[in-house]
Protein backbone atom coordinates (compact mmCIF):
# COMPACT_ATOMS: atom_id res chain seq x y z
CA UNK A 1 0.00 0.00 0.00
CA UNK A 2 1.29 3.44 -0.75
CA UNK A 3 0.45 6.75 1.09
CA UNK A 4 0.90 10.29 -0.94
CA UNK A 5 1.34 12.48 2.16
CA UNK A 6 0.89 16.52 1.12
CA UNK A 7 2.95 18.76 4.10
CA UNK A 8 6.09 17.69 5.31
CA UNK A 9 6.02 19.79 8.91
CA UNK A 10 5.44 17.62 12.46
CA UNK A 11 1.44 16.52 11.29
CA UNK A 12 2.98 14.92 8.02
CA UNK A 13 6.62 13.22 9.21
CA UNK A 14 4.82 11.81 12.23
CA UNK A 15 1.83 10.38 9.89
CA UNK A 16 5.17 9.21 7.55
CA UNK A 17 6.38 7.55 10.17
CA UNK A 18 3.08 6.03 11.73
CA UNK A 19 2.62 4.69 8.63
CA UNK A 20 5.86 3.02 7.13
CA UNK A 21 5.88 1.56 11.03
CA UNK A 22 3.01 -0.50 9.90
CA UNK A 23 4.26 -1.66 6.39
CA UNK A 24 2.68 1.26 4.31
CA UNK A 25 4.87 2.84 2.04
CA UNK A 26 4.36 6.37 2.58
CA UNK A 27 5.97 9.69 0.24
CA UNK A 28 5.95 13.11 1.91
CA UNK A 29 5.72 16.05 -0.26
CA UNK A 30 6.64 19.48 0.70
CA UNK A 31 6.09 22.75 -1.19
CA UNK A 32 9.36 24.16 0.60
CA UNK A 33 12.70 23.14 -0.71
CA UNK A 34 13.75 21.60 2.42
CA UNK A 35 11.44 20.13 5.38
CA UNK A 36 11.76 22.31 8.36
CA UNK A 37 9.23 24.49 10.96
CA UNK A 38 9.08 28.01 11.69
CA UNK A 39 7.98 29.60 14.91
CA UNK A 40 9.06 28.62 18.43
CA UNK A 41 8.20 26.63 20.96
CA UNK A 42 5.22 24.16 21.48
CA UNK A 43 4.29 21.82 24.46
CA UNK A 44 3.86 17.94 24.04
CA UNK A 45 1.98 16.59 26.79
CA UNK A 46 1.66 13.24 28.15
CA UNK A 47 -1.41 12.35 25.81
CA UNK A 48 1.71 13.16 22.72
CA UNK A 49 4.46 11.65 24.26
CA UNK A 50 2.78 8.34 24.48
CA UNK A 51 2.00 8.37 20.81
CA UNK A 52 5.37 9.24 20.01
CA UNK A 53 6.60 6.34 22.12
CA UNK A 54 4.33 4.33 19.51
CA UNK A 55 5.82 5.64 17.22
CA UNK A 56 9.33 4.19 18.38
CA UNK A 57 10.49 7.54 19.01
CA UNK A 58 9.03 9.19 22.54
CA UNK A 59 11.70 10.50 24.99
CA UNK A 60 14.79 10.17 22.36
CA UNK A 61 13.13 12.59 20.45
CA UNK A 62 12.42 15.07 23.18
CA UNK A 63 16.28 14.97 24.49
CA UNK A 64 16.68 18.52 23.89
CA UNK A 65 13.12 19.39 25.72
CA UNK A 66 12.49 20.72 28.70
CA UNK A 67 10.31 18.63 31.12
CA UNK A 68 7.72 20.99 32.93
CA UNK A 69 7.35 20.21 36.69
CA UNK A 70 4.97 23.08 37.99
CA UNK A 71 2.79 25.61 36.31
CA UNK A 72 1.25 28.09 37.76
CA UNK A 73 -1.10 30.85 36.55
CA UNK A 74 -0.58 34.64 37.92
CA UNK A 75 -2.79 37.88 37.36
CA UNK A 76 -0.10 40.95 36.29
CA UNK A 77 0.95 42.06 39.08
CA UNK A 78 2.43 38.68 40.16
CA UNK A 79 -0.23 37.08 42.51
CA UNK A 80 -0.71 33.11 42.30
CA UNK A 81 -3.97 32.17 40.83
CA UNK A 82 -3.68 28.70 40.85
CA UNK A 83 -1.13 26.02 40.31
CA UNK A 84 -0.95 22.48 38.53
CA UNK A 85 1.60 19.89 39.18
CA UNK A 86 2.63 18.81 35.66
CA UNK A 87 5.56 16.90 36.98
CA UNK A 88 3.39 15.04 39.66
CA UNK A 89 0.91 14.58 36.86
CA UNK A 90 3.06 13.38 34.30
CA UNK A 91 4.55 10.90 37.01
CA UNK A 92 0.80 9.52 37.22
CA UNK A 93 0.11 9.14 33.54
CA UNK A 94 3.49 7.57 32.71
CA UNK A 95 4.56 10.33 30.53
CA UNK A 96 6.37 13.88 30.99
CA UNK A 97 5.12 16.78 30.13
CA UNK A 98 7.26 18.58 27.87
CA UNK A 99 7.98 21.84 26.22
CA UNK A 100 10.37 21.73 23.02
CA UNK A 101 11.32 23.74 19.98
CA UNK A 102 9.07 23.19 17.18
CA UNK A 103 12.41 22.65 14.81
CA UNK A 104 14.13 20.03 17.27
CA UNK A 105 10.91 18.00 17.50
CA UNK A 106 10.45 17.80 13.87
CA UNK A 107 14.64 16.84 13.00
CA UNK A 108 14.39 14.55 15.64
CA UNK A 109 11.02 13.00 13.64
CA UNK A 110 13.28 12.84 10.96
CA UNK A 111 15.44 10.81 11.83
CA UNK A 112 12.80 8.11 11.92
CA UNK A 113 11.94 8.44 8.25
CA UNK A 114 13.93 7.19 5.01
CA UNK A 115 15.48 10.37 3.54
CA UNK A 116 14.08 9.14 0.04
CA UNK A 117 10.88 9.66 0.71
CA UNK A 118 10.69 12.87 0.95
CA UNK A 119 10.06 15.38 -2.47
CA UNK A 120 10.73 18.88 -1.57
CA UNK A 121 9.68 21.99 -3.87
CA UNK A 122 6.53 19.62 -4.57
CA UNK A 123 3.68 22.46 -4.34
CA UNK A 124 0.18 20.56 -4.21
CA UNK A 125 -2.51 21.75 -6.49
CA UNK A 126 -5.05 18.89 -6.27
CA UNK A 127 -5.78 15.76 -6.86
CA UNK A 128 -7.54 12.92 -8.84
CA UNK A 129 -9.23 9.84 -7.86
CA UNK A 130 -11.10 6.59 -8.92
CA UNK A 131 -12.36 3.70 -7.32
CA UNK A 132 -8.73 1.99 -7.38
CA UNK A 133 -5.91 4.87 -6.75
CA UNK A 134 -5.61 8.62 -5.88
CA UNK A 135 -3.34 10.75 -7.98
CA UNK A 136 -1.73 13.90 -6.34
CA UNK A 137 -1.25 16.71 -8.70
CA UNK A 138 1.92 19.40 -8.32
CA UNK A 139 2.24 22.76 -9.69
CA UNK A 140 5.18 21.98 -11.90
CA UNK A 141 3.18 19.47 -13.73
CA UNK A 142 4.48 16.36 -11.53
CA UNK A 143 2.00 13.90 -10.71
CA UNK A 144 2.17 11.24 -8.01
CA UNK A 145 -0.30 7.93 -7.56
CA UNK A 146 -1.02 6.30 -4.84
CA UNK A 147 -3.73 4.12 -2.62
CA UNK A 148 -4.38 6.71 -0.21
CA UNK A 149 -3.52 10.46 0.49
CA UNK A 150 -3.53 12.54 3.28
CA UNK A 151 -3.65 16.25 3.53
CA UNK A 152 -1.71 17.55 6.38
CA UNK A 153 -0.66 21.01 4.97
CA UNK A 154 -1.81 23.03 7.81
CA UNK A 155 -4.23 25.54 8.42
CA UNK A 156 -5.02 26.56 4.97
CA UNK A 157 -4.82 23.33 3.62
CA UNK A 158 -4.75 22.74 -0.39
CA UNK A 159 -6.94 19.71 -0.41
CA UNK A 160 -9.12 20.55 2.20
CA UNK A 161 -10.19 23.53 -0.22
CA UNK A 162 -10.38 20.36 -3.09
CA UNK A 163 -12.52 18.41 -0.61
CA UNK A 164 -14.99 21.13 0.52
CA UNK A 165 -14.42 24.76 -0.46
CA UNK A 166 -12.59 27.70 0.18
CA UNK A 167 -13.45 28.79 3.76
CA UNK A 168 -12.14 31.79 6.15
CA UNK A 169 -10.57 30.60 9.33
CA UNK A 170 -12.33 32.28 12.60
CA UNK A 171 -10.75 34.86 13.99
CA UNK A 172 -10.04 34.61 17.77
CA UNK A 173 -10.61 37.82 18.92
CA UNK A 174 -6.68 38.40 19.67
CA UNK A 175 -3.00 38.83 18.26
CA UNK A 176 -0.29 36.53 19.34
CA UNK A 177 3.86 37.34 19.80
CA UNK A 178 5.88 34.39 20.34
CA UNK A 179 10.01 35.01 20.91
CA UNK A 180 12.99 32.74 21.95
CA UNK A 181 15.69 33.62 23.44
CA UNK A 182 18.51 32.56 25.87
CA UNK A 183 17.60 33.31 29.05
CA UNK A 184 18.33 32.85 33.39
CA UNK A 185 16.46 34.74 35.96
CA UNK A 186 16.28 34.00 39.55
CA UNK A 187 12.31 34.13 39.21
CA UNK A 188 12.29 31.83 36.35
CA UNK A 189 13.87 28.21 37.75
CA UNK A 190 14.15 25.05 35.39
CA UNK A 191 10.94 23.32 35.57
CA UNK A 192 8.87 26.22 36.37
CA UNK A 193 6.56 27.71 33.70
CA UNK A 194 3.58 30.42 34.28
CA UNK A 195 0.88 32.30 32.44
CA UNK A 196 -0.07 35.52 33.36
CA UNK A 197 -3.54 36.81 32.53
CA UNK A 198 -4.71 40.83 32.58
CA UNK A 199 -7.26 42.84 31.13
CA UNK A 200 -7.26 41.66 27.45
CA UNK A 201 -3.76 39.98 27.74
CA UNK A 202 -1.63 37.44 28.50
CA UNK A 203 1.95 36.76 28.82
CA UNK A 204 3.58 33.04 29.02
CA UNK A 205 6.75 31.76 29.23
CA UNK A 206 8.57 28.01 29.18
CA UNK A 207 11.66 26.34 29.72
CA UNK A 208 11.97 24.38 26.19
CA UNK A 209 15.85 23.13 26.26
CA UNK A 210 19.53 23.99 25.41
CA UNK A 211 19.24 27.13 27.99
CA UNK A 212 16.19 28.64 25.81
CA UNK A 213 12.74 30.09 27.03
CA UNK A 214 10.16 30.35 24.70
CA UNK A 215 7.61 33.27 25.57
CA UNK A 216 4.06 33.98 23.95
CA UNK A 217 2.22 37.03 24.45
CA UNK A 218 -1.54 37.79 23.43
CA UNK A 219 -3.54 41.02 22.99
CA UNK A 220 -7.26 41.83 22.07
CA UNK A 221 -7.24 43.67 18.61
CA UNK A 222 -8.83 44.09 15.37
CA UNK A 223 -7.87 41.06 13.07
CA UNK A 224 -5.21 42.20 10.52
CA UNK A 225 -4.30 45.29 12.38
CA UNK A 226 -0.49 46.01 11.08
CA UNK A 227 2.31 45.38 13.44
CA UNK A 228 3.81 48.41 15.26
CA UNK A 229 7.01 50.64 13.10
CA UNK A 230 8.55 50.53 15.85
CA UNK A 231 9.56 46.47 15.87
CA UNK A 232 8.07 43.55 17.35
CA UNK A 233 10.23 44.39 20.48
CA UNK A 234 9.17 47.46 20.98
CA UNK A 235 5.70 47.01 20.33
CA UNK A 236 5.51 43.66 23.55
CA UNK A 237 6.75 45.86 25.47
CA UNK A 238 4.99 48.71 25.27
CA UNK A 239 2.04 46.28 26.36
CA UNK A 240 3.35 44.79 29.21
CA UNK A 241 6.40 47.01 30.83
CA UNK A 242 4.69 47.48 34.00
CA UNK A 243 4.27 43.38 34.18
CA UNK A 244 5.68 41.22 37.58
CA UNK A 245 9.66 39.77 36.33
CA UNK A 246 10.52 38.15 34.57
CA UNK A 247 8.14 39.37 31.89
CA UNK A 248 9.76 42.88 30.88
CA UNK A 249 13.15 41.14 31.18
CA UNK A 250 12.97 38.49 28.91
CA UNK A 251 10.86 40.57 25.91
CA UNK A 252 14.27 42.71 26.68
CA UNK A 253 16.34 39.79 25.94
CA UNK A 254 14.77 38.96 22.94
CA UNK A 255 15.49 40.51 19.74
CA UNK A 256 12.60 41.23 17.37
CA UNK A 257 14.04 39.03 14.11
CA UNK A 258 13.25 36.11 17.15
CA UNK A 259 9.59 37.12 17.33
CA UNK A 260 6.72 36.20 15.51
CA UNK A 261 3.62 38.16 15.31
CA UNK A 262 0.06 36.17 13.84
CA UNK A 263 -3.33 36.83 14.57
CA UNK A 264 -4.86 33.80 16.40
CA UNK A 265 -7.42 31.87 14.66
CA UNK A 266 -8.99 28.46 14.28
CA UNK A 267 -12.38 26.56 12.17
CA UNK A 268 -15.36 25.26 13.36
CA UNK A 269 -15.52 21.87 14.13
CA UNK A 270 -16.75 20.02 11.12
CA UNK A 271 -18.56 16.48 10.50
CA UNK A 272 -16.77 15.57 7.44
CA UNK A 273 -12.55 15.09 6.91
CA UNK A 274 -12.40 13.27 3.69
CA UNK A 275 -14.14 11.72 0.57
CA UNK A 276 -13.42 8.21 -0.97
CA UNK A 277 -9.42 7.53 -0.46
CA UNK A 278 -8.26 11.29 0.86
CA UNK A 279 -8.50 12.53 4.09
CA UNK A 280 -7.28 15.08 6.24
CA UNK A 281 -5.14 15.24 9.69
CA UNK A 282 -3.69 17.83 11.80
CA UNK A 283 -4.53 21.01 11.24
CA UNK A 284 -5.70 20.65 7.72
CA UNK A 285 -8.46 18.83 9.89
CA UNK A 286 -9.08 20.31 12.92
CA UNK A 287 -6.61 23.29 13.55
CA UNK A 288 -7.54 24.98 17.29
CA UNK A 289 -6.53 27.77 19.27
CA UNK A 290 -3.39 27.50 21.27
CA UNK A 291 -4.60 27.60 24.62
CA UNK A 292 -4.65 24.14 25.59
CA UNK A 293 -0.96 23.25 23.75
CA UNK A 294 -2.76 20.51 22.29
CA UNK A 295 -2.36 21.35 18.30
CA UNK A 296 0.68 19.04 17.31
CA UNK A 297 -0.09 16.73 20.60
CA UNK A 298 -3.66 16.28 18.39
CA UNK A 299 -1.71 15.69 15.07
CA UNK A 300 0.19 12.79 16.26
CA UNK A 301 -2.48 10.99 17.97
CA UNK A 302 -3.97 11.25 14.15
CA UNK A 303 -1.20 9.61 12.66
CA UNK A 304 -0.74 6.57 15.13
CA UNK A 305 -4.74 6.42 15.26
CA UNK A 306 -4.45 6.94 10.72
CA UNK A 307 -1.71 3.67 11.02
CA UNK A 308 -3.67 1.26 13.14
CA UNK A 309 -6.70 2.25 11.30
CA UNK A 310 -4.42 1.07 7.74
CA UNK A 311 -3.18 -1.49 9.22
CA UNK A 312 -3.36 -4.47 7.14
CA UNK A 313 -7.01 -3.48 5.96
CA UNK A 314 -8.13 -3.94 1.94
CA UNK A 315 -10.82 -1.28 1.99
CA UNK A 316 -9.09 2.06 2.18
CA UNK A 317 -11.85 4.39 2.03
CA UNK A 318 -13.63 2.46 4.90
CA UNK A 319 -10.85 2.86 7.08
CA UNK A 320 -10.59 6.13 6.29
CA UNK A 321 -13.56 7.03 7.39
CA UNK A 322 -12.92 4.78 10.65
CA UNK A 323 -10.20 6.85 11.29
CA UNK A 324 -12.50 9.90 11.21
CA UNK A 325 -14.92 8.70 13.02
CA UNK A 326 -12.55 7.83 15.94
CA UNK A 327 -10.78 11.36 15.88
CA UNK A 328 -13.76 13.67 15.62
CA UNK A 329 -15.36 13.73 19.15
CA UNK A 330 -12.11 13.79 20.78
CA UNK A 331 -10.53 16.69 18.68
CA UNK A 332 -14.05 18.72 18.21
CA UNK A 333 -13.64 19.02 22.09
CA UNK A 334 -10.58 20.42 22.55
CA UNK A 335 -10.79 23.02 19.84
CA UNK A 336 -14.18 23.94 21.33
CA UNK A 337 -12.29 23.92 25.01
CA UNK A 338 -9.59 26.07 24.00
CA UNK A 339 -11.65 28.66 22.29
CA UNK A 340 -13.81 29.03 25.59
CA UNK A 341 -10.68 28.94 27.68
CA UNK A 342 -9.00 31.53 25.01
CA UNK A 343 -11.92 33.93 25.74
CA UNK A 344 -12.21 33.80 29.35
CA UNK A 345 -8.27 34.19 29.94
CA UNK A 346 -8.92 37.47 27.30
CA UNK A 347 -11.71 39.26 28.99
CA UNK A 348 -11.27 42.68 28.90
CA UNK A 349 -13.81 44.20 31.68
CA UNK A 350 -11.86 44.91 35.13
CA UNK A 351 -15.23 43.36 37.03
CA UNK A 352 -15.32 39.83 34.90
CA UNK A 353 -11.53 39.94 35.28
CA UNK A 354 -11.33 40.36 39.26
CA UNK A 355 -13.97 37.68 39.27
CA UNK A 356 -12.68 35.23 37.13
CA UNK A 357 -9.05 35.69 39.85
CA UNK A 358 -10.92 34.86 42.60
CA UNK A 359 -12.57 31.71 41.02
CA UNK A 360 -9.62 30.91 40.12
CA UNK A 361 -8.42 30.58 44.04
CA UNK A 362 -10.58 28.23 44.90
CA UNK A 363 -10.33 24.95 45.68
CA UNK A 364 -13.19 23.78 43.64
CA UNK A 365 -11.74 25.99 40.62
CA UNK A 366 -8.48 23.90 40.83
CA UNK A 367 -9.79 20.00 41.44
CA UNK A 368 -11.58 21.03 38.02
CA UNK A 369 -9.05 22.23 36.05
CA UNK A 370 -6.71 19.27 37.14
CA UNK A 371 -9.75 16.73 36.69
CA UNK A 372 -9.67 18.31 32.87
CA UNK A 373 -6.00 18.43 31.94
CA UNK A 374 -5.82 14.82 33.59
CA UNK A 375 -8.67 13.57 31.66
CA UNK A 376 -6.88 15.19 28.36
CA UNK A 377 -3.53 13.79 29.08
CA UNK A 378 -4.64 10.27 30.13
CA UNK A 379 -5.86 9.49 26.50
CA UNK A 380 -3.97 6.59 25.16
CA UNK A 381 -4.13 5.67 21.50
CA UNK A 382 -3.68 2.10 20.07
CA UNK A 383 -0.48 0.34 19.73
CA UNK A 384 1.46 -0.28 16.41
CA UNK A 385 3.25 -3.19 17.15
Amino acid sequence: MKALIIGGGIDGVSTAVALRRVGIDAVVFEQADALREIGAGLSVWTNAVKALRKLGAGDSVLASGSIVERFEARNWRGEVLGETPFGELGRKLGAPNVIIHRAELLRGLTKLMDERSVHCHARCVGFEQNSRSVTACFADGRKAEGDLLIGADGLHSVIRTKLFGESKPRYAGYTCWRGLAQFVHEEFPTGYSFETWGPGRRFSIHHCGLGRVFWYATKNLPEGMPAAKAGHQAEVLEWFREWHAPIPEVIKATESSAILRNDIVDRKPVKRWGQDRVTLLGDAAHPTTPNLGQGACQAMEDAVVLASCLRAVSDVPAALRSYEAMRMARTANITNQSWLIGKICQWENPLACWLRNKLSQTALARRSGLHMIEKMFSHEVPDLG
